[in-house]
């Protein structure tokens, strides 16, 4: 009369491995295990890796909008967006590593084609390409490392010239006082 039983009881197992499912979603501890997976746990102003780094929700003018997991050479990391598509990606690098990181980051843009350029103000003590030209504004990247007490840092950085040149040296101004508060 209702239907055949074996239906109604897969019906009812399935709805209840779905709800089962939902609240299991919802609990404090699967949230946890989700940033264990991640490498971080929230912070008082936004992250904190387990190496220890910590990444602010925003810093200067720009907002967080990705973590970096460690991967072979870098231990962790995060994206940040800025005004106008500026971008900036802060690294921790194992404590020593930061200068072979420059090297290395310098070999790799020069092999890919991009000309290096010799800027000035905060950018001349970073390293610098050219990675877009052929626009009203020149698209440049840059790169900076950094020595810490417990890790080396970089903070690469894209920006348009000309344009942005003004908000490249409070950028690096911020984000150097974020690494600052590190150590």
């Amino acid at each position: 009369m209702f239907g055949k039983p074996f239906f109604r009881a897969r019906f009812s197992a399935a709805a209840g491995l779905l709800a089962l499912g939902m609240l299991l979603a919802a609990l404090p501890d699967g949230a946890y295990a989700q940033d264990n997976e991640d490498g971080w746990v929230s912070d008082f102003e936004g992250l904190r890796h387990f190496s220890g780094m910590r990444c602010p929700d925003v810093v200067g003018g720009f907002l967080r909008s990705k973590v970096l997991g460690a991967d072979s050479d870098r231990m962790a990391g995060c994206i940040y967006y800025g005004e106008d598509g500026m971008t900036a990606v802060l690294r921790q690098h194992l404590l020593g590593t930061g200068t072979a990181e420059a090297r290395k980051y310098m070999k790799n843009y020069k092999a890919a084609g991009f000309r290096e350029i010799a800027l000035t103000g905060v950018a001349q003590s970073g390293i610098s390409f050219v990675t877009r030209d052929w626009t009203q504004a020149t698209q440049c990247e840059t790169l900076w490392h950094f020595a810490g007490k417990k890790a080396d840092y970089t903070l690469w950085l894209t920006y348009s010239l000309p344009g942005q040149e003004t908000i490249v040296g409070p950028a690096v101004a911020a984000f150097t006082e974020t690494l600052n508060r590190q150590n």
